[in-house]
C-alpha cells in the first residue's frame, strides 16, 4: 500500500499566512509580496516557510535567476486564496458601508399613533439622506411592537406604554408625551352642556380602539382612577376608522391629540372638555437592553430625538 504523508497542522494556518501567500502569488516574487504586506524579504521568506511546513507541501517553486512559480499544491491552495481575499474584502466593503451608512437594515415597529402621525416625516427624510438604507416601519398595538421587539424581529420599538413587564431585557426611555382627548362630532348634544364627570360621561357609548391598545389602556387606566369601567359600545382596529365613524354617529372617543390636529382645526371633529380625567402619557423608545444599536439606528435615533425635542 502506498503510504501517504500525513498533513499535519493544516488547522493551524492563519490569515496573515494566507495573506503572504495570496501577495506572493499576485506578484510574482517573495520580495514584492512581503513589501505589499510591509514585511521585509527575510520576514516574508520565513513565514512562507512556515506554512509550507504547517501544510507539509511545497508551494512555490523557487526559480534560478529570480521569482517562483507555484507548484501544483500552491495552484491548488490559490484558488482558495483568492476566494477567501475577495471575501474578505467584500465583508470589509459591507461593513464600511454599514459605518458610513450607505448599506444595512433598519427595522422600526411602532403603536398605532406614533407610527402614523409623528415617525413618517423622520423616516422618510432619513431614508433621503441615505439612500443606500432599507428602512421597514412595522405598526400595531403596544403588545403587538413589543412582541416583535422581544423576538428580535424589529430593531428599534416605539410605544405609547411599556408593557414589556421588568426582566423581560428590555428597557424604555421617554421619547416625548402625549394627551388623549376625548371627542365627539361637531353639533353633539353634549357640546352644549357643562362638562361632564367622569361618571356621568362613561355612561354614553363610546367607540373604542381593540384590547392590547395603549390608546384604550391609557382611557380605562384614566376611568379606572375614579373606579370606574368603560365597556365600548364599539370597538375599531385603528384611530383613522374611528375618525371616519364618528361624524356619522353620536358616539364619543378618546384619541391622541396629535392625531386629530387637522380635524379640530378644520372643524371636523369637537373637543368635548373632560376636566376629570388625567390622560397625559409617555410616548417611549424601547430597546433590548443586550442588544447594541447598528450605526443605522444611533444615528435615526439622534435626529429624532432632536426632532422631538424642538417640538
Amino acid at each position: 500500500m502506498l503510504n501517504r504523508p500525513a498533513i499535519h497542522g493544516l488547522h493551524t494556518m492563519n490569515p496573515e499566512h494566507l495573506a503572504l501567500f495570496h501577495a506572493v502569488v499576485e506578484t510574482g516574487s517573495i520580495t514584492a509580496g512581503a513589501a505589499h504586506l510591509h514585511l521585509s524579504q527575510p520576514a516574508g521568506s520565513k513565514r512562507l516557510a512556515e506554512l509550507e511546513r504547517l501544510v507539509g507541501l511545497t508551494l512555490f517553486d523557487r526559480l534560478p535567476k529570480r521569482g517562483v512559480r507555484l507548484t501544483a499544491a500552491g495552484e491548488v491552495l490559490a484558488t482558495f486564496s483568492g476566494r477567501l481575499v475577495a471575501l474578505q474584502a467584500q465583508a470589509e466593503r459591507s461593513l464600511r458601508g454599514m459605518v458610513n451608512l450607505e448599506s444595512g437594515r433598519l427595522a422600526i415597529g411602532a403603536s398605532s399613533t406614533i407610527g402614523a402621525y409623528l415617525l413618517p416625516a423622520p423616516i422618510a427624510a432619513f431614508r433621503s439622506d441615505h439612500p443606500g438604507l432599507e428602512i421597514e416601519l412595522r405598526i400595531g398595538n403596544s403588545d403587538t411592537i413589543v412582541a416583535l421587539l422581544r423576538d428580535a424581529r424589529i430593531d428599534i420599538a416605539f410605544t405609547e406604554d411599556n408593557r414589556a413587564a421588568p426582566g423581560d431585557g428590555i428597557t424604555s426611555e421617554i421619547l416625548c408625551a402625549d394627551e388623549l382627548v376625548v371627542v365627539c362630532r361637531p353639533g353633539h348634544a353634549l357640546l352644549q352642556r357643562p362638562p361632564l364627570p367622569p361618571d356621568e360621561l362613561v355612561r354614553y357609548p363610546f367607540i373604542l380602539r381593540e384590547s392590547g391598545s395603549g390608546t384604550r389602556g391609557v382611557l380605562e387606566t384614566a376611568f379606572a382612577a375614579h373606579g370606574l369601567g368603560i365597556i365600548p359600545d364599539l370597538v375599531f382596529g385603528s384611530n383613522e376608522a374611528i375618525k371616519q365613524a364618528l361624524p356619522g354617529c353620536n358616539h364619543l372617543t378618546a384619541l391622541p391629540r396629535m392625531s386629530i390636529t387637522n380635524e379640530l382645526r378644520f372643524g371636523l371633529l369637537a373637543e368635548l372638555p373632560s376636566p376629570g380625567l388625567q390622560m397625559r402619557r409617555e410616548l417611549l423608545l424601547l430597546r433590548q437592553d443586550w442588544r447594541s444599536d447598528a450605526p443605522a439606528a444611533r444615528t435615526f435615533l439622534a435626529g429624532l430625538c432632536g426632532a422631538v425635542g424642538s417640538r
